[in-house]
């Protein structure tokens, strides 16, 4: 069986027979490191971004291409001001909101003409030109609903406000969030990507009352409205998930990140077969190991995977900037390496 890196991708999404597992992580700012691109040059400027993640691709042999810039595309999106260092990440020392009612004076942004969002995806946009359905583009579409709401008005600001605001303004300040997601989703959904992912990290701070209060509802809004016949939509929560994964399983996605805090064994009995993992290596790991023992580990974990489908392989997140290129080589060799018909 002979498949090239999207079509051995959409197999695996669909559970369907694969010859290996695919194999293609976050990788940000070691691309940049590995190839001698200034950050700053990669963040800003569509044409770098893509030919730098393009490089990296080919370096590696990735089964995919994970596209995407930071995790400020919103607040920039949305007016907030957004410091580029010389060759590091971006940053911003402003909240946006004094309160959750403030919501009403900021607007939808168009994302073809909006600062950051515009960047993205004309850089999705060229990389699924000149891939030609060879390799899974999954794009980012930066932050589901509930981790929006988290920006704009800061983390912890917002985490009181689950307590202190009446429901109805939290309800129309999700919605709000929940609008510019599915308004940035679909446009990147019309640049042809294979995949669109959006990340919960705050999620994974609250208990699962709040998370079915105040997350699931809107996140499953922007994923019902996002359904497409050539897109698959995937989440990605920071952190130890376990207690969240039996009603992610209720969400109309096609993929779940996994972080590295929970095992992929326990993360696809909990989540179920019918959506898809991605991960789990340790990204510190990735960071501070050998070659050596990134290679053993990510063979360990292919061997306690419970199917021989169903998951890409990746880190549990974004790679870390001074990853060295041997480690990732390790991860990508140990997984072609393994074989899935030994289970």
């Amino acid at each position: 069986m002979s498949m090239n890196g999207c079509e051995r991708t959409k197999a695996a999404i669909k559970h369907q027979k694969i010859d290996r597992f695919p194999v293609f992580p976050i990788l940000l700012a070691p691309a940049c490191q590995m190839f001698g691109v200034n950050q700053r040059d990669f963040l800003s400027d569509s044409k770098v971004l893509a030919k730098t993640l393009l490089q990296a691709r080919d370096y590696f042999d990735f089964d995919g291409i994970y596209v995407s810039r930071d995790n400020w595309v919103y607040h920039e999106a949305l007016g907030g001001h957004l410091e580029y260092p010389d060759d590091d990440e971006t940053f911003s020392k402003e909240v946006l909101l004094d309160s959750i009612k403030d919501f009403r004076k900021l607007s939808i942004p168009d994302p073809w003409t909006a600062p950051g969002m515009k960047t993205v995806l004309a850089a999705a946009k060229e990389i699924v030109e000149k891939t030609d359905n060879q390799y899974y583009i999954q794009a980012n579409i930066d932050s589901g609903p509930f981790s929006l709401g988290a920006i704009l008005r800061g983390t912890q600001n917002f985490l009181f406000d689950l307590y202190d605001e009446e429901k109805e303004a939290l309800d129309a300040f999700l919605n709000f969030c929940t609008d510019v997601v599915i308004t940035y989703g679909k446009a990147m959904i019309e640049t042809g990507v294979h995949g669109i992912q959006m990340g919960e990290a705050n999620a994974s701070l609250i208990d699962p009352n709040l998370f079915n209060e105040f997350v699931f509802p809107y996140l499953k809004r922007a994923l019902d409205e996002l359904q497409s016949d050539h897109c698959d939509r995937w989440v990605h929560i920071c952190g130890n998930t376990k207690h969240l994964l039996p009603d992610l399983q209720n969400l109309p996605m096609e993929g779940f990140e996994v972080d590295a805090l929970v095992d992929l064994a326990t993360a696809k009995n909990l989540i179920g077969n019918k959506i898809a993992v991605k991960g789990n290596l340790d990204t510190s790991e990735l960071l501070f190991s050998s070659a050596d023992k990134v290679f053993n580990d990510t063979h360990s974990m292919l061997e306690n995977y419970p199917l021989s489908t169903g998951l890409v392989v990746s880190a549990g997140c974004g790679v870390p900037r001074m990853t060295t290129p041997e480690n990732l080589l390790a991860m990508v060799k140990a997984n072609k390496k393994f074989s899935i018909h030994r289970k």
